[in-house]
């Protein structure tokens, strides 16, 4: 299947549970995913879970997303936008590295700080990326972006 839907909910012996999290390497170098629904109910993306998917070209994630894991996006070079949610607080290192047609990235969450958005998060998107922010945290995202990977050539604005 080309399309993966990580459900809000599971239903399993007629019990329904939450699902919280896209496990670590859960779709690790898969070679025919282009397009990825997570579920509201996730809070989590683990470490690799998508790295490698160079076909991956559309993510939607839920709003209810907090954590986005080491290596998450890692060399999905097919990706080309993608909306980080407004209640992630955690950006893992080298997440979006190497998304080389990576050119719109619409960040939501005023939550973002050095310490956890990890080193070369951004490292290697589209040298013509247009990244819009929060209005309140331009300045302070342009800052922090560049030390996190992102091109001069990159244009933050709100």
């Amino acid at each position: 299947s080309t399309k993966a839907n990580i459900p809000a909910t599971v239903k399993i012996n007629g019990i329904t549970y939450k699902v919280v999290s896209v496990a670590k390497n859960a779709f690790k170098n898969n070679k025919s995913i282009t397009k990825v629904t997570i579920g509201k109910n996730v809070k989590t993306i683990g470490a690799n879970a998508f790295y490698g998917c160079k076909k991956l070209k559309t993510v939607s994630m839920g709003k209810n997303i907090t954590s986005i894991g080491d290596k998450a996006f890692y060399k999905c070079t097919t990706l080309t936008k993608i909306t980080i949610p407004s209640n992630v607080k955690k950006i893992g290192k080298q997440c979006f590295y190497g998304c080389k047609n990576l050119k719109t990235i619409t960040i939501k969450t005023t939550k973002l700080t050095k310490k956890n958005v990890r080193s070369k998060a951004f490292t290697g998107i589209n040298k013509k990326a247009t990244i819009k922010v929060p209005k309140n945290k331009v300045k302070a995202y342009q800052k922090l972006l560049k030390t996190k990977g992102v091109s001069k050539t990159v244009k933050v604005k709100k």
